[in-house]
């Protein structure tokens, strides 16, 4: 007897079959919308007859619906350790619309990566499990393809931003605090447990989007097996300089420029770019009944992602003792004075620019 059932995106998902139940989170809609289009959107770039996998299929919603909604992907590959999820999946792709030819594992993820090794590797993979990537990522970045694609996500978010210190140096080995940055801090923390994994096999896992909500961190990459890339991915791995009064740097400073109070070093993480602006526009443009996905794709396309960090106007405007200008009219002053400056997917009142902090202040008073 099916029960439990839902809608979501084009498919149905059956999450109970009798007594048998496998886990679905409603939270990871909007994380699974955007999931089918960085795939679609990667796929239009390869062609045809590309090989998916996933080692924490649960209901198998995501495969699912990178088949019935996506393209270029023919081959569907779900495992869960758990037989009654695999049960659920096996239906839930009987009773959908697919389309491509699904194969069916019943392993530990570290073992089903190595089975996809034995298999040839595939062109993409999705690893989403409860809590951490990082016990999975060396063995799935090794499943990979060169070219291929492959996204994490995090569900610590807690010790991803800083909030448990001791944890998060024992887990990444990585010094930080709460900062007005947080949500690219996450993103970036977890890019770096990404990237440095991937260099000790001479492989660079380069970011091409990463976006992060109150549950969850995601990053995607594409894996290409070449050391000297993946030597430059690790020189982009620094150590920033933040102060109490907003001040951010990527130089140091052991007291803050602006205040003369003892300075915060976060890091070391990932400085560089992590966004693809071809994927990222093509995903933008296959958008269009996805409003959210929309706009977190514009968003994305005008992003100065090579300044790693943002202010926050929130913050600022609280630490000057003053109230929160727009995030819109922030930005127009600053171009107006002939600075770079966008906002960021990571907060809807955060500003990348490069405006000196001084300057940047001083807009808080116009």
């Amino acid at each position: 007897m099916l029960t439990d059932t839902t809608y979501e995106g084009n498919v149905k998902i059956v999450r109970k079959i009798g007594n048998s139940t496998a886990f679905y989170n409603p939270l990871g809609e909007f994380s699974r919308d955007v999931f089918v289009k960085i795939f679609t959107a990667y796929a239009l770039t390869k062609g045809e007859n590309l090989i998916y996998a996933e080692p924490f299929s649960g209901t198998g919603i995501k495969g699912i619906r990178l088949s019935v909604e996506g393209k270029g992907f023919s081959t569907f590959i779900f495992n869960d350790l758990d037989e009654n999820s695999l049960k659920i999946m096996q239906k839930n792709w009987e009773i959908n619309n697919v389309k491509g030819k699904a194969i069916f594992y019943n392993l530990e993820a570290n073992d089903f990566f190595q089975r996809l090794v034995n298999f040839g590797r595939v062109d993409g993979i999705d690893v989403d499990p409860f809590g951490s990537s990082s016990p999975y990522i060396f063995n799935a970045i090794r499943s990979v393809k060169g070219g291929g694609i492959i996204s994490f996500t995090f569900t610590d978010t807690q010790v991803l931003g800083g909030i448990h210190s001791e944890a998060l140096e024992k887990r990444y080995h990585i010094k930080a605090k709460k900062v007005q940055f947080l949500k690219e801090l996450q993103a970036r923390i977890a890019i770096t447990n990404v990237v440095l994994d991937a260099s000790t096999i001479n492989i660079a896992a380069v970011p091409i989007f990463a976006h992060v909500d109150k549950h969850y961190i995601r990053s995607y990459h594409i894996i290409k097996p070449k050391a000297s890339l993946a030597n430059e991915l690790v020189k982009e791995i620094k150590y920033i300089t933040t102060s109490d009064c907003g001040f951010i740097s990527l130089e140091k400073y052991a007291f803050c420029p602006y205040c003369g109070e003892p300075t915060d070093a976060i890091g070391p993480i990932y400085a560089g770019k992590i966004f693809d602006k071809d994927i990222i526009n093509k995903a933008y443009e296959i958008s269009g009944g996805c409003k959210r996905c929309s706009e977190l794709f514009a968003t994305a396309l005008e992003e100065l992602d090579d300044i790693p960090f943002y202010y926050d106007t929130k913050f600022m405007a609280s630490v000057l003792k003053t109230s929160t200008p727009s995030r819109s009219s922030l930005i127009y002053d600053l171009k107006k004075s002939g600075f770079r400056a966008s906002g960021t997917v990571f907060s809807p009142t955060g500003i990348k620019t490069d405006s000196p902090f001084g300057v940047f202040k001083s807009m808080f008073f116009k």
